[in-house]
């Protein structure tokens, strides 16, 4: 790399790759920066025995970065070429509607249009068809069928995807120059195509990018950007070379050494995560770019992504023949913030890794158990990955209705849904220890994932399977999302956003951000095309102002041609698509419980401690089937001289209500409250209601003081094998306890029959095993009677019934 360029593009995704392009067609000196390996044909990893072997950023900077936030786990792509070597290859455009809330001025889909067909034209997008080599994949006709058993037919488009969908094995230049074979259906989209057959950025517009003499610096990750003394902030048509502007540090991990390069215009596309990140240290950790907006961080969002999967189809899926995305589903009904858009796209994943995803339907106890933490899901992936990966599928006979013998990862599907979401979130740094930290309304956002999550239940039934979902979402209700937006929104004015209409920082001129970071919304589709499309859009504008070239435009546009958008063919009936056929009815609840906590030293004086949560099961009846019985928990954690004085938010709480314990006549409700103190350090409020019969002629007492005293420790860390700080007993006072049942709701639905099912079936769950826990073991004749079937709604009344008498708060302390 030179020390000196007229314009810097710092990454090699959509934004970047764009920005690269036409940067060095306009005539600029351009250095491309990618913090990612170059992959050549064949060069992408595959030692199924060894992860740690190029799969993983955190080993030697290898393909995927997956960061495990406590609220959101984030998965990032690392090559030269960006998330165009990892996503499915989907290119949607946003529905003219999306546009209504959050976008600033001037955007929409009549000023948008051009630039999505000049992104088509460059990606060469063409849906999967019969008339291709090797047809339509079984999943793509087994979604249409599905959709059609649904009801859906109308919703359901075969998506345009960026393939060569020439000769498999045939080697030929694409219009670019550049050597491509056609696709071979092999369902490894996602882990890097080895056979050039994805039109992946490196082929188009990076390789155009370099033709026209773009310099680029792979494994080369910037650290820092600051104004370079004296910066002329508009430096004019001619010539660039003569304007100061910015200098970047980078580290070049090929050598370890630092090194630094600078230009007149800058374009950050890192990733919406990376490039918030990078700005978020300029500003608050190194002070070079101090004026940056407050907005920074603010208006993240996870696209909405959902994974889900379905096991024991009827008819052979072959999830790994065909592209790993080929079709979609969309569901639009509701409206104002009640309003549930997202659209449902089948999935395809390699052989290799059909015995690890066969786990999650086998009820392996590694994820099937009680997890509490996210390192120990993390550890329970990793533990399976090592023993089933690479295993051969077995066979099997029957499977509900697969007539005859086939493999199990042939009747599998995997899903990926993604939508509106709130686009709330905040990507900020912890004070104390810089780290990185994501956080998301989840709240907010469950009844888009509930939604989805039916949805689901719905495709997979309509498949003649199960579903199943994945551990993290099952047990801890942290999202994982592969679309990470916002950061570094575009706004009309400062106070809304970091960046303007055209992408440029405010206060720092010349300085871009052209990826994910800068859209404002969800897009409710697969983001990449119009990530592509704002940045064609915007360095457009920019190098017209920066040369002077009023007239400039990318000398593709010409062959660009308006391509119809499948969503725009999508028949949405009157009043909204039907909802899911298994209505998700859940319940959420308001606990706040006070006490005190104490360290260890003699004498140590006691710390007040509190709570309050809101806990939630977004769909009761999975909650109450699962053994671990796992509720989301949001709200507020204060510890004197641990926590501001305001209290911290709990960050990806879970309570378990009601879990197994050390003895049948026992059980267990788990509290499980991640926060970060006032230092910026990771702590975990964890505790247990140790519900068991201790013998006292008091009964109702007993039953009291089980459910509502909480020992509670307070740890280091986030996990509940941290060290351990202070402990000590909270409680649920009979004043609390009574606000308590005035914020009881039932979610999902305003039918009053099911809203007396599912409170019934609350009850009959919580009074049941309270019974089961003091009652029979009195009483070893009074069986335990079931809170399903025909008299669940009986048993539950007359369980609520004789347990009445606990909630009278005579002789109740209030603390």
């Amino acid at each position: 790399m030179r020390q000196r360029y007229d314009a810097l593009v710092v990454g090699t995704g959509f934004g970047g790759a764009v920005s690269a392009c036409r940067l060095a067609q306009a005539g600029l000196r351009v250095g491309v920066l990618e913090r990612g390996r170059r992959y050549p044909l064949g060069g992408f990893p595959r030692d199924w025995d060894n992860p740690l072997n190029g799969w993983l950023w955190g080993k030697d900077q290898g393909l995927f970065d997956v960061r495990p936030f406590t609220e959101m786990t984030v998965v990032q792509g690392a090559a030269y070429g960006g998330g165009s070597h990892l996503y499915a290859n989907v290119h949607l455009r946003v529905p003219e509607d999306g546009f209504e809330q959050g976008w600033p001025s001037g955007y929409g889909r009549a000023e948008l249009d051009p630039y999505y067909d000049l992104v088509a034209w460059m990606l060469d997008i063409t849906p999967v068809s019969e008339r291709q080599p090797l047809g339509m994949p079984p999943k793509t006709t087994a979604m249409r069928e599905a959709a059609r058993a649904m009801g859906r037919e109308g919703q359901f488009a075969l998506l345009p995807l960026a393939l060569n969908f020439g000769e498999p094995e045939v080697m030929r230049p694409n219009k670019f120059g550049v050597p491509q074979s056609g696709c071979r259906h092999c369902g490894e989209c996602d882990i890097g195509c080895n056979f050039q057959a994805k039109n992946t950025l490196d082929l188009n517009y990076l390789a155009v990018a370099e033709q026209h003499g773009a310099e680029v610096g792979t494994r080369c990750e910037v650290t820092r950007i600051e104004p370079l003394p004296g910066a002329d902030p508009l430096p004019g048509a001619d010539p660039l070379s003569g304007a100061t502007g910015y200098r970047l540090t980078y580290t070049d991990h090929a050598t370890g050494a630092d090194q630094t390069v600078s230009a007149p215009v800058v374009v950050l596309a890192a990733g919406a995560v990376n490039s918030t990140e990078l700005l978020l240290r300029c500003r608050d950790e190194y002070r070079t770019l101090p004026e940056l907006s407050e907005r920074l961080g603010h208006r993240y969002s996870g696209n909405g992504d959902y994974l889900g999967f379905a096991f024991g189809t009827a008819k052979a899926l072959e999830p790994s023949r065909g592209p790993v995305i080929t079709s979609g589903i969309v569901h639009d009904r509701g409206t104002g913030s009640g309003r549930r858009w997202f659209i449902f796209q089948e999935g395809a994943f390699p052989r290799e890794i059909a015995g690890l995803i066969q786990l999650l339907d086998e009820g392996d106890p590694r994820f099937a158990g009680l997890l509490r933490a996210q390192d120990e899901a993390l550890e329970a992936i990793r533990s399976a990955a090592r023993e089933r990966i690479g295993a051969r599928p077995e066979r099997t006979d029957g499977m509900g209705g697969m007539g005859g013998m086939g493999r199990t990862d042939e009747h599998t599907a995997v899903f990926l849904a993604m939508g509106r979401d709130t686009a709330d979130g905040r990507l900020s740094l912890l004070p104390g220890s810089r780290d990185l930290r994501v956080s998301w309304n989840l709240g907010d956002n469950l009844g888009l994932y509930e939604t989805e999550e039916r949805f689901c239940s719905d495709v997979a039934a309509a498949l003649g399977g199960r579903s199943g979902t994945n551990p993290m979402w099952r047990s801890l209700r942290i999202p994982v999302t592969v679309h990470n937006l916002g950061g570094c929104v575009m706004a009309d004015d400062p106070a809304d956003g970091v960046t303007d209409t055209g992408g440029e920082v405010f206060g720092y001129p010349n300085l871009f951000v052209l990826d994910g970071g800068c859209l404002p919304e969800a897009t409710g589709v697969n983001p990449s095309f119009t990530i592509a499309a704002v940045a064609e859009r915007n360095i457009e504008a920019a190098i017209r102002r920066i040369t002077g070239r009023a007239g400039w435009r990318a000398p593709e546009r010409e062959f660009a041609v308006p391509v119809p958008d499948p969503l725009d063919e999508v028949r949405i009936p009157v009043g909204g698509t039907p909802a899911p056929s298994s209505p998700g009815t859940g319940l959420t609840f308001t606990e706040t419980m006070h006490g005190t906590v104490r360290g260890g030293a003699p004498r140590e004086e006691a710390a007040p401690a509190r709570f309050r949560v809101t806990v939630a099961a977004p769909v009761l009846a999975d909650t109450l089937d699962d053994p671990a019985h796992p509720m989301a928990a949001t709200g507020t954690v204060y510890v004197r001289g641990v926590t501001g004085t305001q209290g911290a938010k709990v960050s990806g709480g879970v309570v378990n209500l009601l879990t197994a314990s050390d003895a049948p006549a026992a059980r267990r409700m788990l509290y499980t409250l991640p926060f970060f103190g006032a230092d910026g350090q990771p702590y975990l409020l964890d505790g247990v209601k140790d519900v068991r019969d201790h013998g006292r002629i008091d009964l109702w007492g007993d039953i009291w003081d089980a459910t509502t005293t909480l020992h509670t420790t307070v740890r280091r860390g986030h996990t509940p094998d941290g060290e351990a700080l202070s402990s000590g007993v909270l409680r649920l006072g009979a004043v609390d306890f009574l606000r308590q049942l005035t914020t009881v709701r039932i979610t999902g639905t305003r039918n009053p029959v099911r809203l007396a099912e599912a409170l019934a079936r609350f009850g009959g769950f919580f009074a049941g095993s309270v019974w089961d826990v003091f009652v029979r073991p009195r009483i070893p004749s009074i069986p335990s009677i079931p809170s399903t079937g025909p008299l669940s709604s009986l048993s539950s009344l007359s369980r609520l019934s004789r347990l009445s008498r606990l909630f009278r708060p005579e002789g109740a302390s209030d603390d």
